[in-house]
């Protein structure tokens, strides 16, 4: 529980001393808290804050109850149309805002769609995202 908020988080701890041989991971680490701290969305996780400790880096962000889309479907089987489209827009939505604000997830996949207990999308793990420069023109 979230003292400031109040609300339910989930936490993302990383070992420090893991970053400290590893300076991709530690670039990799503190890019995804760049990415998620810039987005806000509905249909994307947000970030509440981040610390650390001597040991510890921490992202606390919102929980998300209901499970992610691959246990979803595991669960269900086949998704009636009706849901499909409902979830895929929400999608689409979201990916759309994040390339507006030149992020490139790179790490679509089932389980990184989270479901909030009233069934909307929230995606997650930013892990490997990128930010992009946006060109003016494409040249062959």
């Amino acid at each position: 529980m979230h003292k400031v908020s109040g609300v339910e988080v989930a936490v993302k701890v990383f070992d420090k001393s893991q970053m400290v041989s590893d300076e991709y991971r530690k670039k990799r680490v503190f890019q995804e808290i760049y990415i998620m701290k810039k987005l806000r969305h509905r249909a994307i996780t947000k970030v509440l804050e981040v610390f650390e400790t001597h040991k510890y880096l921490a992202i606390v962000m919102e929980y998300v109850r209901g499970g992610d889309l691959l246990n979803l479907v595991k669960v269900r089987g086949r998704l009636h149309e009706g849901d499909a489209k409902h979830i895929f827009k929400q999608i689409v939505v979201g990916l759309a805002y994040m390339h507006c604000r030149s992020v490139a997830h790179r790490d679509i996949k089932l389980d990184n769609f989270l479901l909030t207990k009233d069934g909307k999308i929230k995606i997650c793990d930013f892990g490997v995202s990128r930010i992009y420069k946006k060109f003016d023109h494409v040249t062959d």
